[in-house]
């Protein structure tokens, strides 16, 4: 919603007080006033340019160009291909270009353009549509959950790595073209998938972009869609394949985890400011007993057995940790539990098409169903295999930051799709091996209590996550707190029982990702907002002043919270955070072959 640094913060906090009532939230000014550049060629005529002389990477070639446009003025939209089939639209102001460049990812495993701008909200420059705004189906084209373009290896490099770079380069020619200069500052923004991207973006091509923001990055991509959300899966399922834990039990888990967790903010309000503070215990939930009728109030031991080892996340006997952590305690409303016995857990559509055709070596896998692999250390060793290809979990981030990058990462910690354990671990990771005061001149985390994936949930998810990169890298205004606002029209899912293959497809792209935006330039305004909350640096937390409004920001101050230490990766996942851990491809006689 806004940034601001200590120094201002009680005063601006107070002032927005005055209107949480009314549903308001305060816009943050740019960090930078700069001037608007207008363009030097009409709309019509990029499609006539010739970029091959322009070191992009890939051949070019211009699909169409026409003029969009919106309340904030009219953009020229370029969409392109670039080679081999990475499809690009890029929206260029046309009256409002205060020379940015804002880059967006996308989620899942992409295939769909869509240029809409998140986390945005309240940043005028945004707002106003002054940013030219770029994005890529990461080269290949279909539902975020299909994953048949995998079995094309050149697809799997640009879906890895290549098809954001080329964009970057492809869009700063482009707007050298059509306003005949170059922008002043560039941005990377994504979540999800996207967070992957733009981690991938810091530690690969360290000189594409100024600030980067990197929300709940699914970093460790190979061991995401395989043992963790197939482990949500097989975990919950009996021999004969039938569902143990179902949705209509999740509100009792989840009352049971707010009645045994302190919230450590000194407010009892359901939200879990570290939920690694808390571990579940069987005691949390009566027993049913033997041949008990009414089980509103318990769970049989089978479904105690789910929960334990839902939480826990993948292991095996001999005590291998295949993810870094199981599903957050505070998430448990979202957890992908079928609606009966015999339907469809929304995570068999994030790990079977990824288990078939783009975590394993090979072409397509003779993978029916997700409890067709076994949760061991072999089949680890297997989607290990292509880690340096996918995952961007190399902590050596030492070139970005001699760019004088900056980075922000955020995470819901109510969050069941991506676990913040992986995204708390990776930080830690980097302040191991750079040291934590380098990181902090150039990295910060932030983690948003009860927020679910990319938002959502119970907790504030309304942020304004480009304004505070923007002050960082225009100003050198490092962020010390944001601030965050409960959306009075916020969603929370269960989403209901799919009725066939497509609309499961379809739904569970819902359910992880959100409800795909309009593809507009432009960002939102921001919404009216019930509480507002302030939220720290890693590993600080927001606590309560002990007088004031429980539902104002600026009646709470920055406690350190010692509990993130709870989080404990041992091998072989440990081994996944590394620096310098990724490696480039190409292709040899149709076979991936790394350099």
């Amino acid at each position: 919603m806004l940034l601001i640094t200590l120094r201002k913060w009680r005063a601006q906090a107070l002032m927005m007080v005055s209107l949480i009532g009314l549903g308001i939230t305060l816009p943050t000014q740019a960090a930078q006033n700069l001037p608007k550049v207008q363009p030097v060629m009409s709309c019509a005529a990029v499609s006539t340019l010739d970029f091959s002389h322009d070191n992009i990477g890939a051949d070019v070639k211009i699909t169409a160009t026409g003029e969009l446009k919106t309340p904030q003025g009219t953009f020229c939209k370029v969409s392109a291909t670039l080679s081999p089939s990475i499809g690009v639209e890029v929206a260029l102001p046309q009256t409002n270009w205060t020379q940015r460049l804002l880059q967006v990812g996308c989620g899942g495993l992409c295939g769909k353009i869509n240029l809409s701008l998140s986390n945005a909200s309240g940043c005028v420059p945004a707002m106003n549509g002054e940013f030219a705004v770029a994005t890529t189906d990461m080269g290949h084209s279909g539902n975020v959950m299909d994953a048949s373009w995998a079995e094309d290896p050149h697809r799997r490099i640009d879906f890895a790595y290549r098809a954001n770079h080329v964009t970057t380069e492809f869009t700063k020619a482009l707007i050298k073209a059509y306003y005949g200069q170059q922008q002043k500052f560039a941005y990377f923004m994504g979540c999800s998938d996207g967070g992957r991207e733009a981690l991938v973006e810091a530690q690969r091509y360290p000189h594409d972009f100024n600030g980067i923001s990197a929300g709940a990055p699914a970093a460790w991509f190979t061991t995401q869609n395989s043992f963790y959300h197939g482990w949500d899966v097989t975990a919950n399922q009996r021999a004969d394949g039938s569902y143990i834990l179902l949705q209509s039990r999740l509100p009792l888990i989840h009352q049971a985890a707010l009645a045994h967790c302190p919230t450590l903010s000194g407010v009892n309000d359901g939200l879990l400011a570290n939920p690694f503070a808390c571990r579940f215990s069987r005691s949390w939930i009566p027993q049913c007993k033997a041949g008990q009728a009414d089980k509103s109030h318990c769970l049989t031991a089978e479904e105690l057995d789910v929960v334990e080892k839902l939480y826990t996340g993948a292991r095996d006997s001999q005590g291998h940790q295949f993810v870094p952590a199981g599903l957050p305690v505070g998430s448990e409303l979202r957890w992908p539990a079928p609606a009966t016995a015999d339907g469809t857990s929304m995570a068999v559509q994030m790990a079977l098409p990824a288990l078939q055709s783009v975590l394993l070596p090979g072409g397509k896998q003779p993978i029916t169903k997700v409890s067709d692999f076994a949760f061991n250390r072999a089949n680890f060793d297997r989607i290990s295999e292509l880690a340096p290809l996918y995952n961007a979990t190399n902590t050596n981030l030492k070139a970005y930051k001699a760019t004088g990058g900056k980075l922000i990462l955020w995470h819901g910690l109510a969050d069941d799709s991506i676990t913040p354990a992986s995204t708390v671990a990776y930080f830690r990771a980097v302040q191991q091996f750079m040291g934590a005061k380098q990181v902090d001149a150039f990295a910060r985390l932030f983690l948003l209590p009860g927020v679910g994936h990319c938002g959502n949930g119970e907790g504030p998810d309304q942020i304004d996550l480009l304004s505070a990169l923007m002050s960082w890298t225009e100003d050198g205004a490092a962020p010390k707190v944001l601030f965050a606002g409960k959306r009075v029209a916020a969603d929370v899912p269960p989403a209901p029982a799919p009725a066939n293959q497509a609309s499961a497809s379809k739904d569970a792209a819902a359910a992880f990702h959100g409800v795909a935006k309009p593809s507009i330039p432009v960002a939102a305004q921001p919404e009216k907002v019930t509480m507002t909350r302030p939220v720290y640096p890693f590993p600080y937390i927001a606590h309560y002043n002990g007088k004031g409004d429980v539902n104002d920001a600026a009646s709470y101050h920055a406690v350190k919270s010692t509990a993130y230490d709870n989080i404990k990766l041992s091998q072989p996942v440990s081994e996944m955070l590394k620096p310098d851990n990724q490696r480039w491809y190409h292709v040899v006689n149709g076979k991936l072959q790394s350099e």
